[in-house]
């Protein structure tokens, strides 16, 4: 019976410790980098980051949260890394970007919330946007902030889903974004 609780308490600690990562997690550095070394970002300001990757065809998503899958104290981070067809300028993607955002706020958390788009501006840089939406996220009241950045024949979505219920939430693209913020500013392209 000890053996099978040590065994147990052994698994366990496993379970909580293994990501399920294809790209590489870097606690003593705190960054993650995509799995073919496309980008590099620091570790969200979360307790004890966890973090999954899923690669398809054309699309790269991190998820970073806490525990097995639990965001909600410190919210949800996700970054999504996307490959066109060919490169965009920046007027083109000027042009093309209200379509982006919309059909990004629409489809992003189509199977486990919604949410739709309050605010949202273009960055000075001319290759950046960010919005905020509020809606719901796996049945929790939220609000969720986007940057969209363009590189070349990527485009990157960095964003953040928190509850409302939170003690600095965010309702305004200014308001408690500190954190978010300097976690933007560290993704880079390699």
């Amino acid at each position: 019976m000890r053996i099978a609780a040590i065994l147990g308490l052994v698994f366990f600690l496993m379970s909580c410790s293994t990501l399920n990562v294809s790209g590489k997690m870097d606690f003593k550095n705190e960054t993650y980098t995509s799995p073919n070394n496309e980008f590099i970002v620091d570790l969200p300001a979360l307790i004890h980051p966890n973090a999954k990757d899923t690669v398809y065809l054309n699309q790269l998503f991190v998820d970073f949260f806490i525990g097995s899958g639990y965001w909600t104290p410190q919210g949800l981070h996700t970054i999504e890394w996307v490959t066109l067809p060919k490169e965009m300028t920046t007027e083109q993607f000027q042009k093309v970007l209200p379509d982006i955002v919309n059909e990004h706020s629409q489809k992003r958390f189509s199977s486990t919330g919604q949410f739709n788009v309050i605010e949202q501006r273009n960055l000075p840089d001319s290759t950046s946007h960010k919005f905020l939406a509020k809606g719901t996220y796996q049945n929790v009241a939220s609000t969720w902030i986007c940057t969209i950045k363009l590189y070349k024949n990527r485009i990157a979505f960095i964003s953040k889903v928190l509850p409302l219920e939170n003690p600095k939430p965010i309702t305004k693209l200014d308001e408690n974004t500190d954190g978010y913020s300097q976690w933007v500013e560290s993704f880079r392209v390699l």
